[in-house]
């Protein structure tokens, strides 16, 4: 890398959620790179809109499941795995199998830039996005519910459309992972079973949207929420059931408020997470920016980001940022030896506590749908639209 990188006046315009980038991280990286940072956070759907519209107004962003679609609109530029410390592994891991039902192959399918200019699987030199995280997301629910359940009901997605504690459920706004945990719960609710849960037709995607339009008039959904924090404040005031960030569920621990994170039957939505690089970006600030992925890659942000509840595209890299404890918690999948803290260093995972669903592999195992853009897109977005708004 140029010396470029700490040049006198350059500064790095950085774009990303709350989730992604909380205040240790944004703190840690202004503090340890040579050259001013500015944090900006943004939700998905704005953040897409920005790269495929302005790639002049950012100049890396950690983007969750658009990469191909950015590629394609030319927003993004490719990032050369020479320029990236120990790049050449990234390719051994594209290969590498996590979970029994795929595991991370999701993350590698449209990574690699191929010599005719398209992504894909095959490992070449030229990456889209540099991976990070992954994990799986599910449900939360108060311990109150087993108020009306048996404690051997098993967890389902149905639980967001059950009438039993209608009024006190509620689903995430972001109408790309909302639709897939919509369908997810539409299955079970109704008892069916589509083609493919993360490409519906138009037929299927009336289907989930007329069911949340009719369940929202109804009274049996009580709002939707657009982040972690709002998610926690939601089961604060009543909410006993409701789509949940890991960062949500760790910050209720840490309140102590007596909600379980479910594994249920149908499986998880899986994600994956990675750094872009603006098309827009050269020179010193092109610079700059390999800087910034390279500080990524080395381990201390997805250590941080593993205390609520993610993993690390490179596990071995953040290892030594953890504790045994830590380790054996998050990615072991074994009880808590001790109070283990959330990314401020509060604590926030009581003693003797458990994750839902075990170990990384078994967690990873659990999926049953990737986070995607749909084929019908354009009509989903009318559609859930019309679900969200008053």
């Amino acid at each position: 890398m140029s010396s470029g990188a700490g040049s006198p006046g350059t500064v790095l315009r950085v774009m990303g959620r709350s989730e992604i980038l909380p205040e240790p991280v944004q703190q840690r990286a202004c503090a340890e790179l040579p050259f001013a940072i500015d944090f900006e956070l943004s939700d998905s759907i704005d953040g897409l809109q920005r790269v495929v519209s302005r790639p002049d107004s950012f100049d890396v962003y950690h983007q969750w499941h658009t990469g191909d679609l950015m590629w394609t609109a030319r927003g993004i530029q490719a990032i050369e795995l020479d320029r990236i410390v120990g790049g050449r592994e990234i390719a051994v891991a594209a290969r590498t199998k996590i979970g029994d039902r795929g595991g991370n192959g999701a993350i590698f399918d449209k990574l690699f830039v191929q010599p005719n200019g398209t992504l894909g699987p095959a490992a070449t030199n030229r990456i889209a996005m540099l991976p990070s995280l992954h994990g799986v997301d599910s449900f939360a629910f108060h311990a109150d519910i087993y108020k009306y359940i048996d404690p051997d009901e098993p967890q389902s997605w149905s639980w967001l459309f059950d009438r039993r504690w209608a009024a006190r459920t509620a689903i995430l706004s972001d109408p790309v992972l909302g639709m897939i945990e919509a369908s997810l719960a539409t299955e079970a609710h109704e008892r069916i079973t589509f083609a493919n849960v993360g490409n519906l037709t138009i037929d299927e995607i009336d289907l989930v949207a007329d069911l949340l339009v009719r369940l929202k008039r109804l009274g049996r959904l009580r709002r939707t929420w657009r982040n972690y924090q709002e998610a926690a404040m939601l089961m604060q005031r009543g909410v006993l059931v409701q789509s949940m960030f890991y960062p949500g569920y760790v910050l209720l621990q840490r309140k102590g408020l007596p909600v379980i994170m479910s594994d249920p039957i149908e499986g998880m939505r899986g994600w994956h997470l990675d750094l872009c690089i603006s098309s827009a970006a050269t020179g010193h600030v092109l610079d700059a920016a390999y800087a910034y992925l390279n500080w990524w890659h080395a381990g201390w942000p997805a250590a941080c980001l593993s205390r609520q509840g993610y993993y690390a595209t490179f596990p071995d890299q953040v290892r030594q940022h953890l504790t045994n404890e830590e380790w054996g918690y998050w990615y072991g999948g074994e009880p808590a030896a001790c109070h283990l803290p959330d990314p401020t260093g509060r604590p926030a995972v009581p003693i003797g506590h458990r994750r839902a669903g075990g170990s990384h592999r078994e967690r990873m195992s659990r999926v049953r749908v990737w986070n995607t853009f749909m084929d019908e897109h354009n009509y989903l977005m009318r559609r859930w639209r019309e679900f969200v708004t008053p």
